[in-house]
């Protein structure tokens, strides 16, 4: 059989007694590629015990079936997350692909018909649900602070912004009582529900992108007055798409004002202070701080310790070679951030165990 034809994917993303659409195969000493489970037919847990017990920790499906795999791993994802035959990295994995997924799917979404759809919506907050399930697991968020330097594409910077975001207001109940006064006095399920707007804003903070051709997102260089003009425009466009939509107005805002600086040097409103919603000002910590952990086309990936310093203004000088050159765009970046609630991200940020 051509190896190319076949995918590699985690025993864990089976769920015992579901009933995939999709021909699964093990990879035999020899090379060869045996099928395991025929489609439609029940895996029962007993088979994988044996491949735990065998010391598999691959399966493979067939590249044409990814689609469809795809659509599994989506509608089964509440369930994958509570697997106990997938550690944390393989869920943390699995999380990644299913909501780069879907916020692909947004975009496209929007791009077509100009608004976010319902079903694009309620794929989204259903993906939500599941994220805060699985942030509350023991060990998920250092399986998920594994990600930080990895390539930056839009879609995998919205999934990594999002469960930065939740986590970071899951620890900080004070900073949501601000996001909507009255929330500490919530029951657990309006908290829940909360919580999972807030998700909301955090994976759809760039949605206006979808307007903003690929050439300008993927530009190698320095962006021309134009191209940065038509860039600017993406917190407006994404508001423009979700204005008919039934999110609370913390949500809408959130997306308007995420590239609004502290100080009032953002775009496109140029507030300043507090009259930038504190949802918008986490996001703005969030989002630069994955940017910059994050491989660009232009640059390394800075390491999460230097990260920080540089974002409270304490860049220290560089320390041999390894280190990328200090961007003269970071220069006064504090004065982006509200100071007191940046703090509290750096105290999570240790508290999570975050690689510096």
């Amino acid at each position: 059989m051509n190896e190319g034809r076949y995918l590699a994917i985690s025993p864990g993303a089976i769920i015992p007694g579901s009933l995939p659409k999709f021909r699964i195969y093990v990879l035999s000493p020899q090379g060869q590629y045996i099928l395991w489970a025929l489609e439609g037919r029940e895996v029962r847990p007993e088979q994988l015990d044996r491949l735990a017990e065998g010391g598999l920790k691959e399966v493979y499906i067939d590249l044409e079936e990814q689609f469809i795999y795809d659509q599994y791993l989506e509608d089964n994802l509440g369930d994958i997350l509570d697997s106990k035959w997938s550690s944390n990295d393989q869920k943390a994995t699995i999380f990644s692909r299913v909501s780069t997924n879907i916020v692909k799917t947004a975009f496209e979404t929007c791009f077509r018909l100009g608004t976010m759809s319902t079903e694009a919506l309620r794929q989204t907050q259903k993906m939500i649900e599941n994220a805060l399930k699985f942030i509350t697991q023991s060990g998920s968020l250092q399986a998920l602070a594994k990600m930080i330097g990895h390539n930056y594409q839009t879609y995998e910077h919205a999934t990594k912004v999002l469960w930065f975001t939740v986590a970071f207001l899951r620890d900080n109940p004070g900073v949501v009582e601000e996001i909507l006064p009255g929330y500490q006095n919530l029951s657990q399920r309006q908290k829940a529900e909360t919580l999972k707007q807030c998700g909301v804003a955090a994976l759809l903070h760039d949605i206006g992108k979808a307007f903003v051709s690929k050439e300008i997102l993927n530009k190698n260089d320095s962006l021309s007055t134009v191209e940065w003009e038509i860039m600017k425009r993406h917190p407006l466009s994404g508001l423009a798409m979700l204005v008919d939509t039934d999110l609370p107005v913390f949500v809408k805002k959130a997306i308007l004002h995420h590239h609004e600086d502290f100080d009032g040097g953002g775009y496109p409103l140029c507030l300043e202070g507090s009259s930038i919603t504190t949802l918008a000002r986490v996001l703005r910590i969030v989002d630069t701080f994955d940017a910059m952990t994050s491989r660009r086309p232009y640059k390394g990936p800075v390491a999460a310790g230097k990260t920080a310093q540089i974002m409270i203004g304490l860049q220290k000088e560089q320390n041999g070679n390894d280190d990328p050159p200090q961007d003269a765009r970071d220069e006064g970046m504090r004065r982006c951030f509200d100071e007191e609630l940046l703090q509290k991200f750096i105290i999570f940020l240790g508290n999570v165990k975050v690689e510096t």
